[in-house]
């Protein structure tokens, strides 16, 4: 950990700035080698000339003392001109001087091993980097300040006293103390375990809210598929055709609807294929439907009643609709006009479908799938404590309090063994 790192912080290409960062014990002296007036105080930036072995650059400096930096360590970043040539130069001046670059996610890793940092304040930063909606980085700006980290070690607290007080009761049972009994313990770890299926719950919204909603469109040939697809993004993605089969492979596109992406899946028409690349085609249609969160079910027959056969959630679309000579009458449908792009009402309808505005009001969902992974088996083994309570002593309730509480811990970091640690931040581009 004593080698100073150094790496490019902002995107390589192009750009109005470039910012340099170098990290380590060694870093203040590596930088006053080549940047001068090197800045008098820390925390302030200053103008001067950098050096480089190719020209002189005039570029800001600003230095930073552990502990008080991203990482905890000494850190200098370099203001530079932008573009791949300039920065590259800095960063070779400070490999000559005794920096070695960085790898994928080190500044954080750095950050998180002198305490900066949890891991779920690092998982925060990848979900902010990699959204794509409002919805998303608000779920990540919340696992960045730390928002599930600290209901994790609340409820760690309280297993933690739940344990610390039947230990007591077992290790000094003469003693005049107000000790638990199986009753209040198993009372404790009933609230505890609710607490965690409430956090649980959050992760329908969490996925709707970090990848979207992704929707299936099926129906038989030319029912207007396509055109809707192209009306739903508002732009001509697929091909249109009278033809029957144009479609003969799966389309995902996405769109934004109030903060909330939609993942709209053009399909082949379902029917009796003519040949094997059809056949294929209908296929990958059906897997499509079988693995979305929700179908359309797109018809151009107002007197169609038929339901797509599938265990998710559908809406049946009536499209075509100027060309109807009477509305269709049926219970949870649609009839749009695909032609016209008359087709906000469907956005409308999934976002209701979804209780998507939920997302807006929530101060906390899960997002990640490890996340959720340890949140289910912490209660797992809360569950097997509450059912020990009933036909066992407390010496063995404790052991299944005590796993709950590690997994909770591999949540922020706390337990979390080194290769989920690496994992976590490789995840990083190199300068983070």
């Amino acid at each position: 950990m004593n080698n100073t790192i150094v790496a490019l912080s902002t995107a390589r290409g192009r750009a109005a700035i470039a910012v340099v960062r170098m990290s380590g014990d060694s870093a203040i002296d590596i930088a006053k080698k080549f940047f001068e007036p090197f800045p008098t105080q820390p925390n302030m930036l200053k103008v001067g000339t950098l050096h480089t072995q190719y020209f002189d650059e005039h570029a800001m400096c600003v230095y930073f003392v552990a502990p008080h930096s991203y990482t905890g360590e000494n850190t200098v970043e370099f203001h530079c001109h932008g573009g791949t040539a300039v920065a590259q130069a800095v960063i070779e001046q400070c490999l000559k001087c005794g920096a070695v670059m960085a790898q994928n996610g080190e500044f954080s890793k750095r950050a998180f091993i002198n305490g900066k940092q949890n891991l779920t304040n690092a998982e925060g930063i990848i979900e902010m980097i990699d959204a794509e909606t409002a919805s998303a980085a608000k779920a990540g700006a919340n696992l960045l300040e730390n928002k599930l980290g600290k209901m994790i070690v609340s409820l760690q607290n309280n297993l933690l006293d739940i344990v610390s007080a039947c230990e007591v009761a077992l290790d000094y049972p003469e003693e005049d103390l107000e000790l638990p009994t199986v009753k209040s313990a198993q009372n404790d770890l009933n609230n505890i375990s609710q607490k965690l299926s409430e956090l649980i719950s959050t992760a329908t919204l969490g996925k709707i809210a970090k990848y979207g909603i992704d929707v299936a469109i099926v129906g038989k040939p030319n029912v207007g598929k396509s055109s809707l697809l192209n009306a739903l993004l508002g732009c001509d993605r697929a091909i249109v055709s009278d033809i029957q089969g144009t479609t003969r492979d799966t389309l995902c596109e996405s769109v934004n609807y109030r903060d909330i992406r939609f993942n709209f899946i053009d399909t082949a028409g379902l029917r009796n294929a003519a040949d094997a690349i059809e056949a294929e085609g209908v296929a990958r249609a059906r897997r499509a439907a079988d693995n979305a969160d929700v179908v359309l079910h797109v018809t151009d027959d107002p007197t169609d009643r038929s339901v797509y056969p599938t265990i998710r959630p559908q809406v049946r679309i009536y499209n075509k609709s100027d060309l109807f000579d009477s509305e269709p009458c049926c219970v949870d449908s649609l009839v749009v006009s695909a032609k016209y792009g008359d087709v906000e009402v469907i956005k409308q309808t999934l976002y209701e479908m979804f209780s998507a505005n939920e997302i807006e009001t929530s101060d906390l969902l899960i997002t990640n799938e490890r996340h959720l992974d340890c949140l289910k088996r912490a209660k797992a083994q809360l569950q097997q404590a509450i059912a020990d309570c009933q036909n066992t002593t407390l010496d063995i309730v404790t052991n299944s309090i005590k796993k709950a509480w590690a997994i909770l811990g591999e949540i922020t970091g706390t337990c979390a063994q080194e290769d989920i640690i690496d994992r976590i931040y490789s995840k990083f581009c190199l300068g983070k």
